[in-house]
Parts: structure tokens; C-alpha cells; sequence
């Protein structure tokens, strides 16, 4: 019974990757994509913690206690770089015994320079953060992590390993459905807001512009009155805006012609956590440029 007991006991407590030291591998992961391909290489080891899961703009992300408790605590961290989470900056300077991964820092990655200069006074915004939407990238995050999981946690160094190589095929069969399903669609579309060009560019969307260089600001009348032109111009049907809020220029640049408004979802508002995360934004941004295009 006793022995029962004790099983029973261990089994209800929180998986913890532990390091070969004996202590406990925290691994935090700011951004839900990205926290999906770690909590897949940690599969059967552990869970990693995931920081941002509201819908708050990432750009002035306002972190809780308990956040930046967990990034504090963390022995590792995942983060795409200042260009995206530029609040981490601080945290991290605090966090002296964290180890900390800056994706848009790693060697190999698809670095896509900013179609805009919105942030022009930003030495960090020289290049576009959203790069989890690269399929190149994803692999090399996955390469990158694991290496530093397994630096951390040696005695688990055959799962991670086993681990990594069933994402690449799975991150493999992803991009081959995804181009299959996307093949043709040529046709020109606008965004509203500029943050999907490595999805464009790896599946040769075409995006005839943005309504807004920053999310978070309205454009100008003389860019409002040009996007009406090229609407007409190149006879353009497809106005993607960013989930959960449509914006009410949207509605206004819809208002009187033939075009079809449709809410995109880059960081997985509507995903839960976990290892499949990654793969159903990457399908559902798919599914939204196919019904549209």
C-alpha cells in the first residue's frame, strides 16, 4: 500500500526536466509559436513555461509578477529577440543565472530586412521578428534548441534527440501539405498589418501592400485614398486584418467594393499551447489565404 502510495504520489507531480547536476531545468518560452516547437523537443521530459498567453500587443507587452517571476526562475529562456519582445531586454539583465536563446540572434535563420521604417529610431527593427512564420526557420530553432536542452540536460539526450527528428518530418510533411494546398494562389491581396511575409514568401504569396505600417496606428488620408487605387488598379478581393480586433478602416475600405475581409491569427490567439500549436497557425493562416485567394 505504501509503496502504492508513493507511486501514486510521484506520478501527480509536475514533469520537470532535471539537468544532470540534479537541478530542476526550467525552461520559460515567451511567444505561444515558438513554445509550441520546445514543448514538442521536451515531449515526455518535461513541459516547458509559456510567458505571453493574452492577446496583448507584443510590442508593449506589460508583464505580470508571475511572469517575470517565471522568466526570473527560468535556467532557460526562448525568446525571439528585442525587436519583438522588447521588454526582455530588462528582465534578462536581472536574470544572472539564466541562459537565454535570442532566435532572431541565431546563425542560419531567414532574416527578412522590414518593409517599412515605422521604427526607424529603433537600432532593434531593422529587420522584420516574425520569423517562426518561416519554415526554414522552424527547423533551425529546433537544431538550436535542442543543442542547448541537451547541453543543460545530457541524461535526456536520446529523447531529445528522438524528438527533434520526428518535428523535422512533421514540420517537413507540414510545408509539403501547405504548399500543395496554396499552389497557384497568385493573386494580389492586402494586408493590414505588415507581419506575414515569410508565410508569403515561402508559399510566392502576393501581397500588393498594408493598410498600416504599425498596427497600432491609423494611416493617413493620402494613404488610404492610394490603397483605394490599387484596390481598383489591380482589381484586388482580399483584405486580411489581424485577429481579434478588425479594425474600422477595414470595414471602411470594404465598404463600397467588391472585397472580402478576412482575420489572419500569427501568434495563435484562438491555438491552445502545446506541442501541435505551431502546426495549426501555420495550417490556419494556410486555410485563410485558400478561402480568400
Amino acid at each position: 500500500m505504501l509503496r502504492y502510495l508513493f507511486l501514486t504520489l510521484l506520478l501527480s507531480l509536475p514533469a520537470t526536466v532535471m539537468a544532470g547536476t540534479g537541478t530542476p531545468l526550467n525552461v520559460a518560452v515567451t511567444i505561444k509559436p515558438v513554445h509550441s516547437l520546445v514543448a514538442g523537443l521536451m515531449q515526455g521530459i518535461g513541459e516547458p513555461v509559456l510567458i505571453m498567453k493574452s492577446s496583448a500587443s507584443l510590442h508593449h507587452y506589460a508583464l505580470k509578477p508571475s511572469e517575470r517571476r517565471a522568466l526570473e526562475d527560468a535556467t532557460l529562456v526562448v525568446w525571439v529577440g528585442p525587436e519583438l519582445e522588447n521588454f526582455m531586454t530588462a528582465v534578462l539583465k536581472t536574470a544572472v543565472n539564466t541562459r537565454h536563446i535570442a532566435l532572431m540572434e541565431l546563425e542560419g535563420i531567414l532574416r527578412l530586412p522590414l518593409r517599412t521604417m515605422q521604427h526607424e529610431h529603433d537600432e532593434h527593427a531593422r529587420n522584420d521578428p516574425h520569423i517562426w512564420l518561416s519554415v526554414h526557420t522552424a527547423h533551425v530553432i529546433v537544431d538550436a534548441v535542442a543543442k542547448q536542452l541537451i547541453a543543460a540536460d545530457p541524461d535526456n539526450i536520446n529523447r531529445y534527440e528522438t524528438n527533434r527528428g520526428l518535428l523535422h518530418q512533421r514540420i517537413e510533411a507540414t510545408d509539403a501539405y501547405l504548399r500543395r494546398l496554396l499552389h497557384g494562389k497568385t493573386a494580389p491581396f492586402l494586408t493590414y498589418h505588415d507581419a506575414y511575409q515569410y508565410f508569403e514568401a515561402g508559399y510566392q504569396l502576393n501581397n500588393a501592400g498594408f493598410v498600416s505600417a504599425n498596427a497600432e496606428l491609423t494611416p493617413s488620408a493620402k494613404h488610404v485614398q492610394q490603397l483605394r487605387t490599387t484596390i481598383k488598379e489591380q482589381n484586388i478581393t482580399c483584405l486580411f486584418y489581424e485577429a481579434p480586433v478588425r479594425p474600422a478602416l477595414v470595414n471602411m475600405l470594404a465598404q463600397h467594393q467588391a472585397i472580402n475581409t478576412v482575420a489572419l491569427d500569427a501568434i495563435g490567439i484562438y491555438v491552445s499551447p502545446g506541442p501541435d500549436a505551431w502546426f495549426e497557425i501555420m495550417q490556419r493562416l494556410a486555410n485563410a489565404f485558400n478561402s480568400c485567394l
